[in-house]
């Protein structure tokens, strides 16, 4: 009897592991980094108008069947925006800009990113009227700004799966 409970025990405790959702892990060549989708995204590359000109931005989305979304983007901007003395500029445009006029800001913090702690911003929004909410974070890397986000539900954002995802971000040469 005891060899069964145990034989039952295995079972259940290696299901639970190996029953972890299925993640794609994307590679950016262009844009020099990998992140763990759950899904192959979809690529675009829209046009921001900003105040230092037109900038190309690279899109990576993933999107769930009940409108949740998975988001990583990187923008090359002008070495003048770049700069230390610029970068608290440059990250609170980036940050009234998810914001809008309506959102409310949940939390923000600096940290830095990786073994070269390389500056960066995280930031949490509630978007219309508390129904939806967008984690995101910010690295600068040079003049290179990459972005992870997911945006849906206060309990997808800070979900286990996305909380992941968010953490899944590595840079590579």
């Amino acid at each position: 009897m005891r060899g069964v409970v145990l034989g039952a025990a295995f079972v259940f405790f290696a299901g639970a592991l190996f029953a972890q959702p299925k993640t794609e892990t994307f590679t950016s060549t262009d844009g020099r980094y990998t992140v763990r989708f759950p899904g192959k995204p979809k690529i675009t590359t829209p046009t921001a108008k900003s105040a230092i000109g037109d900038l190309q931005v690279i899109v990576a989305t993933y999107a769930t069947a009940d409108a949740n979304v998975y988001l990583t983007s990187h923008t090359d901007y002008p070495t003048a925006a770049t700069k230390a003395e610029n970068r608290k500029t440059l990250f609170d445009g980036i940050q009234n800009g998810l914001r809008g006029s309506k959102g409310k800001i949940v939390s923000e913090k600096e940290f830095e990113f990786g073994p070269d702690k390389l500056p960066g911003r995280e930031v949490v929004v509630d978007k219309d009227m508390g129904k939806q909410r967008v984690k995101f974070k910010v690295v600068l890397r040079d003049n290179r700004l990459y972005q992870i986000a997911v945006i849906g539900t206060a309990d997808f954002v800070s979900s286990k799966d996305a909380t992941a995802f968010v953490e899944s971000l590595e840079l590579t040469k």
